[in-house]
């Protein structure tokens, strides 16, 4: 983004968000409510990534010797939510939730990543500076601002392919959403390698770059060489070169996977306003009202605000921490059940025309953020 754009949005946060609270100040609230072994590593996730794992393993087993086309494809959708249970897993690992030793953490999220086409290294990166940079201009989660509104029909077409209240046909960029993740990563990748290619005016990946050094960069493009060679094997030798089973044993599971983790993420933060340099997470942020069992499938992922807040702690904690902010913040703090999200994100635009507006590529449309 321009720097002259930058400082008007700027002057004008104060204004348009007066009562900015930020994230340590409700740490010094809540943290006094909360013991230390709510912080300490919760080895019990492993559970979860174990049960998972059996279940990826064995689906691959079943499909490739089964001749049942109905139980086969059954199996690929229960791969594909045992996958976002270990997408979710990868996210808690590389907080350091789980297990605190940096090595044990890179090489079971590497396990995870040849799965769901995740490099570990370079999610963890991107992601950890998303929580650095939360609501702000170059927050590599937020969806685009005024100066990156799509400006020609190729960008036009794209943008209204996403879930929006200007998309095409809202059902379809609801079921097509697991494209989404291939967009961020894509985007987020050019603008790690090639930050040159990326426009100036898009703040959230020209500054990816910053994050990677030579090193790091080989070890990006080691992790992808990894995941390559891992699918090439599932389809290669695994599937013997079937294209429908590798899609069963594969690409569905995935496709499920990255479809829930980008119908979270959109949940997240897209109907929130941005906050600026004052990471508040009660305003730039929206926690979802789930059924327990999802959440248990989930390993909480719905407690969006919480883990912001204690994005260190397990997420097995994080009910304590929603208890919390309805008693000390019960007007502030944003809880609403997914449908009701995915209702606002099919009635919204995804463009920021500023902290707190939402605008239509036409400019005839501005709204407020629905949850701020």
């Amino acid at each position: 983004m321009t720097e002259s754009t930058i400082t008007i949005t700027k002057e004008k946060q104060a204004s348009l968000n007066p009562k900015l609270i930020s994230r340590e100040e409700y740490r010094a609230v809540l943290r006094k409510y909360l013991l230390n072994e709510h912080f300490k590593a919760d080895y019990k996730h492993l559970i979860s990534y174990a049960i998972s794992m059996f279940v990826l393993v064995s689906g691959i087993f079943v499909i490739t010797h089964s001749n049942i086309l109905i139980l086969k494809v059954f199996i690929s959708f229960l791969m594909g939510i045992a996958l976002t249970t270990l997408t979710f897993f990868l996210h808690d690992l590389c907080h350091g939730s789980v297990v605190k030793s940096g090595k044990l953490q890179y090489l079971l999220g590497l396990t995870v990543g040849i799965f769901n086409l995740f490099p570990t290294l370079f999610w963890k990166r991107v992601h950890n500076y998303h929580h650095a940079r939360t609501g702000n201009i170059d927050d590599p989660d937020r969806s685009y601002i005024f100066s990156e509104k799509p400006k020609n029909f190729i960008e036009r077409i794209s943008y209204r392919t996403r879930l929006t209240k200007e998309a095409y046909n809202k059902i379809l960029s609801l079921l097509f959403m697991s494209f989404g993740f291939f967009f961020y990563f894509s985007n987020n990748l050019i603008g790690a390698f090639f930050p040159k290619l990326k426009d100036k005016e898009d703040g959230k990946f020209s500054s990816v770059y910053k994050l990677f050094k030579a090193r790091d960069k080989v070890i990006v493009c080691s992790e992808i060489v990894i995941i390559i060679l891992f699918q090439s094997f599932l389809f290669l030798e695994v599937a013997k070169a079937n294209m429908i089973t590798y899609m069963l044993i594969s690409l569905i599971p995935i496709a499920v996977a990255h479809f829930t983790a980008m119908l979270y993420i959109h949940t997240n933060h897209f109907l929130s306003p941005l906050t600026g340099e004052v990471d508040d997470p009660l305003l730039n942020s929206l926690s979802l009202k789930n059924p327990k069992f999802i959440d248990t499938i989930f390993l909480n992922f719905s407690h969006h605000v919480e883990h912001h807040l204690f994005p260190y702690m397990s997420p097995a904690h994080y009910p304590k921490v929603r208890e919390l902010l309805i008693k000390f913040y019960p007007e502030r703090f944003k809880l609403i059940p997914m449908k009701d999200a995915i209702k606002l994100l099919m009635t919204t635009p995804r463009i920021y025309k500023d902290f707190t507006h939402l605008v239509t590529v036409d400019e005839k449309i501005v709204m407020d953020c629905p949850c701020k």
